[in-house]
């Protein structure tokens, strides 16, 4: 995507080759959804921000994905991957329009993604919340820290003494 310009009822994507590609909003437009993560034993949720659906009827979600590397659009087939899709029941703090424009926004940045601080998570959080967070991978980041700090203890308790 090289720009887009943004209106009320439905946004005009520049792809790089220069054509437009239009995508009408409905009712579900900048509202976050989520999948579980395909491959993982942990309920580790993939979310993304749908973007509504193009004059044959087919939806289109923004996401931010390792397999890509950024964040991008794609359509909702790929999105869900055959898998459940559910709705976030927690409100963002931008309207559905500004969650799109922020989105659309962090697109153009072109950051790569990262597994702690620039995930699915960070970038549904950015558009939804303006915060840059990202709570899988707290939990995961806290959780290896009390298991090293579980570690370091039990390694001081079985050593004491050792080496006097």
């Amino acid at each position: 995507m090289k720009n887009f310009y943004l209106y009320n009822d439905h946004v005009e994507i520049v792809k790089n080759d220069g054509n437009i590609f239009t995508i009408y909003f409905n009712e579900n437009s900048g509202k976050v959804y989520y999948r579980f993560k395909v491959g993982t034993m942990s309920k580790v949720k993939h979310p993304g921000i749908f973007l509504g659906v193009d004059a044959y009827g087919a939806g289109y979600f923004l996401h931010n994905h390792y397999h890509f590397g950024r964040a991008h659009i794609t359509t909702q087939t790929e999105f869900v991957k055959g898998m459940p899709l559910y709705i976030y029941n927690e409100k963002c703090s931008n309207t559905p329009l500004k969650v799109i424009e922020l989105g659309l926004k962090e697109i153009l940045r072109r950051e790569s993604y990262k597994p702690i601080t620039y995930n699915c998570q960070t970038y549904t959080n950015t558009a939804c919340h303006n915060q840059r967070k990202s709570e899988d991978a707290d939990k995961w980041v806290g959780r290896a820290v009390l298991g090293g700090l579980a570690l370091l203890l039990l390694g001081a308790a079985f050593s004491g003494g050792k080496g006097k």
